[in-house]
């Protein structure tokens, strides 16, 4: 008898265990994703609002009607962790996600993607380094791996549009920082051109290896001259 009754508490016990992990696993996988993904559009509505304010005062708006011809952005050292500094776009995985600065899990669980501290900033010469999850908070990497060479990734800034050329995958150990370096994989090399990684954990589920997407720079664009055809070939009709 006492042991019928342990067999049944254990049984029991196992069952609400089985429950709490369940439900552990639905929030981790789905609300999490609700949750980042209201955020993420939140932010895309306000940075985008940001974009396209009117200067400040006349003096900028006198520099802002000499239809620059090139895109200026600040030092990426100007940055502070959780500042919004850019949207981008990855048309072939359908994602539009802020970048904000910082790669720690406060800045990464708001469905964005993260520009690693210390990095070289959009369109600028050096390596423009982001994070972001590949499954839970929004999952903004999700479909990385089915990136091919060739295809366009855009970053909006303040300044005008920053249009990447997407060139290869890797994956690679945790430990292999140097694709962060201003040339991605070469450490001691001095840059020459703008590039871009994206960092994801790897595979999915896991955090095991990273799958890292490499990207280079094939041309930026001055807001004054509107958005550049990748966006516009994607519906996007604002000021853009």
């Amino acid at each position: 008898m006492i042991v019928r009754l342990a067999l049944r508490a254990v049984g029991d016990l196992t069952l609400t265990l089985g429950a709490v992990l369940l439900l552990f696993v639905v929030w981790q996988g789905w609300w999490t994703d609700v949750q980042a993904n209201a955020k993420s559009d939140e932010l895309l509505i306000e940075a985008r609002a940001e974009f396209i304010a009117p200067p400040a005062d006349d003096a900028a708006t006198e520099v802002r009607d000499t239809e620059p011809t090139e895109v200026v952005e600040p030092p990426a050292t100007s940055y502070a962790i959780n500042d919004p500094i850019a949207v981008i776009y990855l048309p072939t995985i359908g994602q539009e996600r802020v970048v904000k600065e910082g790669t720690d899990r406060d800045v990464l669980n708001q469905g964005v993607l993260g520009h690693y501290p210390g990095t070289g900033a959009p369109g600028q010469v050096g390596n423009f380094a982001l994070a972001g999850h590949r499954t839970t908070y929004g999952r903004p990497l999700w479909d990385l791996a089915e990136m091919k060479a060739g295809d366009p990734i855009v970053v909006e800034t303040a300044a005008g549009y920053h249009v990447y050329s997407f060139e290869k995958l890797e994956v690679v150990e945790p430990s292999r920082w140097e694709v962060l370096a201003p040339v991605p994989g070469a450490p001691e090399a001095e840059a020459s051109r703008a590039s871009m990684v994206l960092t994801a954990c790897h595979p999915k589920f896991s955090a095991a290896e990273r799958l890292v997407g490499y990207a280079v720079l094939d041309r930026s664009v001055p807001r004054s001259q509107g958005a550049p055809p990748e966006l516009l070939a994607d519906d996007r009709t604002e000021d853009s």
